[in-house]
């Protein structure tokens, strides 16, 4: 792995012994590194979505994955080793009632996301005032806690006020002629000129939902529902002249706040570029009812996408997510059809400015489990060739998702394949059996034993997950045997006795999560992290399969994400990832595996091993003093 050199930011840190910045260097190239070169580490990710990036000092209400803050968290992460993000979906939220990622916009991006103190400098034509920000945001509350939440109704609300100065001071700007005003102007046309269509069907579905109270668009008036850009019609003509004429400041102003955020996205790019550093997107397999609006006649009429368990009382979950007609994915020639071409522009979009993609529940491209919005039909689309004649949705990976990967330089062993998924005899045959896909090892019920050679990217838990220190409490994960003592013991020190490691990881939970995680290093090859286990946070992100949960999708870090981390580890019960103490039994269950195996180099091995776990151990017990 290629660990880039960075400076860290710095903060007050209590009680934890901080990292000195003569010790920086050595840390990360001659101790992490190593260790994770001599695993074979070739990816380390963190599962963080956007919205749980740190509190800012004037902070909006949610993280940002792109502005000044996640220039500070990400050096703090490469240092530690992680040379990636994997975000969740990053496109626009249509309610303030509905702020899972999993149900934003294919087609423009959550402008929650803009770091509204860019707009106070020359580049942005000083657009707002450090006094703007500080009256319109709050500051955090000093907290023990190494937590924070999102307040997503804060947030919209101060964005709406923020964005809305920020433009009357760019039109002000423009009418004034001055010069970093107009430049921006020219970039914003330039934008627009690039994203016409779906900037335009994006504006004016925001302004119908704020018109009709409601983003639920069959709740409209027959003439909103089916309004369109193109339509030439003296009706809809009207409708539009209307509309602009009431709301045209708004719909100046929401395409407004799409440029920012495109700019400062790029941005963001060039700053990771620089520190090899990579962003993994997250293409949803939903649509938010701005995508389904604005492409109505793409979708299967009457039927929605869910899952066969999982939901009330043992029965479906019921998803609510619109179904591409699989008889608009291609046509008679196999080229593809409309509802084909919007999936790859999904794909495309889900790789503007990333430089990997996780790809959600890919069940969902190639038999998706179907239900009758008002019926009871339901079941994978390949059991209902009435709907899916020419099986066209098992054609879908290999004519439109493979190839679209290969135009963005990416191989079919790259992308984080979410096939965590009830298995049918169809996706087994296109997927496994034809395609040869990777996926996902979650170790939270699998042994990571056997998966030294997998190309699965192998994690504990997911965004879904509870965090490994709260997992461990489960009856169902304490008896598991992925977790079994024995086993873990066994792995970890096959050339050993392992009896007394054994009773250590048997009787204290924390222990016996080091030993999992310390597992996961060993075998897997490309290793994801989630936010909350890496800072000890024992707070579930999300509670998958229910969403009566009302902490789900807020939980964030702490403005002083870092100092908590480091006073975590130097406290009596520390919950957060001591890193060097995670590969150091990594690295030595790596080598006694070695050895007992009698592989031919394994006496070479140890030897190498052997300075690796030295400087180790001594950074182990470094992050463990107090300040």
């Amino acid at each position: 792995m290629n660990i880039q050199k960075v400076n860290i930011f710095s903060s007050k840190i209590a009680f934890g012994r901080k990292l000195r910045k003569d010790e920086e260097q050595d840390y990360r190239e001659n101790t992490i590194k190593p260790a994770l070169d001599f695993l074979q580490t070739k990816e380390l990710a963190m599962i963080i979505h956007g919205t749980s990036y740190p509190q800012d000092k004037n902070d909006i209400g949610v993280g940002s994955p792109y502005g000044k803050i996640a220039a500070q968290l990400i050096p703090f992460e490469i240092l530690h080793g992680f040379n990636s993000n994997q975000l969740g979906p990053v496109g626009e939220l249509n309610s303030v009632r509905q702020y899972s990622p999993y149900k934003s916009s294919v087609e423009t991006k959550n402008t929650l996301f803009i770091d509204f103190e860019k707009l106070t400098t020359k580049e942005y034509g000083n657009l707002l005032n450090c006094e703007d920000i500080e009256n319109l945001t709050e500051k955090p509350l000093q907290s023990d806690k190494n937590y924070a939440y999102s307040n997503f109704a804060n947030a919209f609300a101060n964005n709406k006020k923020l964005l809305s100065k920020a433009y009357n001071n760019y039109e002000e700007g423009i009418k004034n002629n001055n010069p970093e005003i107009l430049k921006l102007q020219k970039e914003q046309e330039k934008f627009e000129t690039e994203q016409w269509d779906s900037l335009n069907y994006a504006t004016l579905f925001h302004i119908l939902k704020i018109h009709n109270g409601t983003d639920d668009f069959t709740k409209w008036d027959k003439i909103d529902r089916n309004l369109n850009i193109n339509n030439n019609d003296d009706q809809s003509i009207k409708r539009m002249a209307y509309l602009k004429k009431v709301y045209g400041e708004e719909m100046s102003e929401y395409r407004f706040g799409q440029f920012l955020l495109d700019k400062q996205i790029k941005e963001n790019t060039q700053f990771r570029k620089g520190l090899d550093f990579k962003y993994i997107s997250d293409m949803l397999v939903g649509f938010s009812p701005a995508d389904e609006w604005a492409h109505q006649d793409l979708f299967l009429k009457g039927y929605r996408m869910g899952c066969p368990y999982g939901g009330p009382n043992g029965g479906i979950q019921k998803w609510d997510v619109p179904v591409l007609n699989p008889k608009k994915l291609f046509n008679s020639d196999g080229s593809l059809a409309q509802a084909g071409e919007y999936l790859k522009y999904k794909l495309d979009d889900a790789l503007t400015d990333f430089e990997n993609v996780r790809i959600d529940h890919v069940l969902g491209l190639a038999d998706p489990y179907i239900y009758e919005e008002n019926g009871t039909r339901c079941g994978n689309i390949s059991t209902m060739p009435d709907i899916d004649p020419d099986r066209n949705y098992e054609k879908v990976l290999e004519k439109i998702i493979l190839p679209t990967l290969k135009e963005h330089g990416l191989d079919k062993f790259t992308p984080v394949w979410e096939d965590l998924v009830t298995d049918t005899p169809v996706f087994n045959r296109i997927y496994h059996d034809e395609n040869h896909l990777p996926g996902i090892t979650q170790l939270e019920y699998k042994k990571a034993e056997g998966m030294e050679n997998s190309p699965n990217w192998t994690l504990i838990g997911s965004h879904d997950s509870d965090p490994a220190n709260l997992m461990i409490k489960k009856e169902w994960v304490r008896n598991n045997e992925a977790w079994n003592p024995m086993y873990l013991a066994g792995v970890l020190n096959a050339a050993h006795d392992s009896r007394e490691y054994c009773k250590k990881i048997d009787f204290n939970d924390s222990e016996r999560v080091k030993a999992k995680f310390a597992e996961m290093f060993m075998m897997g090859k490309k290793i994801q992290v989630s936010f909350a286990d890496f800072f000890g946070i024992e707070k579930t992100y999300n509670e998958g399969g229910n969403d009566a949960n009302p902490n789900n999708w807020k939980l964030r870090l702490d403005k002083d994400f870092e100092g908590k981390y480091y006073k975590n580890l130097a406290s009596d019960n520390p919950t957060a990832m001591n890193m060097p103490e995670i590969l150091k039994l990594a690295v030595r269950g790596k080598t006694d595996m070695s050895i007992a195996r009698g592989e031919y180099d394994a006496f070479d091995k140890a030897r190498r091993a052997e300075k690796i776990i030295e400087k180790l151990e001594y950074y182990e017990n470094i992050l463990k003093e107090k300040e």
